[in-house]
């Protein structure tokens, strides 16, 4: 898919589903919801990505698991890696217990050994990293010639934000949710800091005030319109 003649990649978390997304412009590169997915951080290396812009919709293992990598990658250059986040999201992903990393084993008790073992290698249980850049409600920046806005939507957790992406007429591009707005299911707000009066209040309207025709880049499922998505 091509988002403002930037190629869109989506690469998917094994076990959880859940989504990295990609662009790529000469040497650098923008990360939304960095996950330890080998083959990309492969093609980040071969390509000879140096500058690396990652976005966390929210503070939760699943959405987070590959910011050390990139960290990474960006230092064997050297580079830089520059991570945003709003600043709940910031401040919990340095803590396992508030990142969920400590518990997400757990997840998989009861599952077959193929997949508790497959678990065993993809979650850190003490797994921490950091934000380079915080904000409280929302902020904007620009990576090449696109116009980004990140907006603090919590209810599934106080650490979730959206990123509005626009071209440099202003049009928007696509929107990114993380797990405020997924495929085929409604918000998760029971788990730690969530608020479903978080999410009617203050998240539920901000989504609602964009177009039926929005693309959404979700933190699980296939990429899809606004109007396939159901909120609440």
């Amino acid at each position: 898919m091509n988002i403002g003649g930037y190629e869109l990649k989506r690469y998917v978390l094994p076990l959880m589903d859940s989504n990295m997304f990609m662009l790529t412009a000469g040497k650098n590169a923008l990360v939304i919801d960095p996950n330890r997915d080998i083959e990309a951080f492969g093609l980040l290396k071969s390509a000879g990505i140096k500058d690396i812009t990652a976005i966390l919709t929210h503070e939760h293992f699943d959405h987070i698991s590959g910011v050390q990598m990139l960290r990474e990658i960006a230092g064997t250059w050297p580079g830089t890696c520059r991570v945003y986040a709003n600043s709940f999201c910031a401040a919990a992903i340095k803590d396992p217990d508030a990142n969920l990393s400590r518990f997400f084993r757990a997840l998989f008790i009861n599952r077959s050994e193929e997949e508790r073992a497959k678990a065993e290698k993809i979650f850190d249980t003490e797994y921490s990293c950091s934000a380079d850049v915080s904000f409280e409600k929302d902020m904007r920046f620009m990576w090449e010639d696109i116009s980004i806005r990140l907006f603090t939507t919590p209810g599934h957790s106080p650490g979730s934000l959206c990123a509005e992406l626009y071209d440099s007429t202003g049009k928007l591009l696509a929107l990114a949710t993380g797990d405020s707005l997924v495929e085929g299911n409604k918000v998760i707000t029971r788990l730690p800091g969530g608020s479903r009066k978080d999410y009617d209040e203050i998240t539920r309207p901000y989504l609602e005030h964009f177009s039926v025709d929005t693309l959404v880049l979700p933190g699980h499922g296939e990429v899809s319109l606004m109007k396939d998505l159901e909120l609440g």
